[in-house]
């Protein structure tokens, strides 16, 4: 029996379909590929500069900030300290009065009012600051020193020492009767208040006053 003529060309037909069938298949998966790996290569790297711009440290660009304010001026600026003057530093406060009461000055001898502890010592023509001489008289020996007796009745004191000026360089003791003052001002740069508070009596083996001394030690205005 003969073959029909139109078989073998339906089956070449056919066998050509399938073909270009796989061949569009085989296509379409190679471009699905393609246009995967090409979206993969476009997408954004997460490690590199597409980080959320509120994290990290801020970047610092240019020059650092100026201060407002600085500890000396420049050139236009001003300084730490303006042009009005400084406040005059507090004047210092008067010394505490050193006090000895009942002090027997015996003629011949001095005292120092330098000294922690006022006692007479020998001596009535060294220099020193009271002496009392055996002439009769209270002597202000020292470089510098004087004396200043005050009015009968009158008080003295630091102020009123420093304020009078009768100076002497001695006063006789005929006119130191009780209760009487005098302002004693060294050449040591001390001041000093004497108050007689008697005399020896006639029948004393030894001629001497008796004194209560107060000092201002370092206090003499300057000259």
């Amino acid at each position: 029996m003969s073959t029909p003529p139109g078989r073998p060309r339906s089956s070449a037909k056919k066998g050509l379909l399938i073909a270009v069938a796989a061949v569009l298949a085989f296509g379409a998966v190679g471009g699905v590929t393609a246009y995967t790996l090409l979206k993969d290569k476009g997408q954004p790297n997460a490690s590199g500069s597409d980080k959320p711009s509120g994290t990290g440290a801020p970047a610092t660009t240019g020059a650092p900030a100026t201060s407002a304010t600085t500890g000396t001026g420049g050139s236009g600026g001003s300084s730490g300290t303006s042009g009005t003057p400084s406040a005059k530093p507090p004047a210092a406060a008067d010394p505490t009065a050193a006090e000895t009461k009942n002090i027997n000055l015996v003629a011949g001898y001095h005292l120092t009012f330098g000294d922690e502890t006022l006692r007479p010592q020998k001596g009535e023509d060294g220099g020193y600051e009271l002496s009392y001489d055996t002439g009769g008289y209270l002597d202000a020996e020292s470089k510098g020193g004087s004396l200043v007796l005050l009015d009968p009745g009158q008080t003295g004191s630091l102020e009123v020492c420093r304020a009078e000026t009768r100076f002497t360089e001695n006063v006789e003791v005929n006119r130191l009767s009780q209760g009487r003052q005098v302002c004693v001002t060294t050449g040591t740069g001390h001041m000093g208040l004497v108050t007689v508070r008697g005399v020896s009596p006639e029948d004393s083996p030894s001629t001497y006053l008796t004194l209560d001394v107060a000092v201002w030690r370092n206090a003499a205005p300057a000259s």
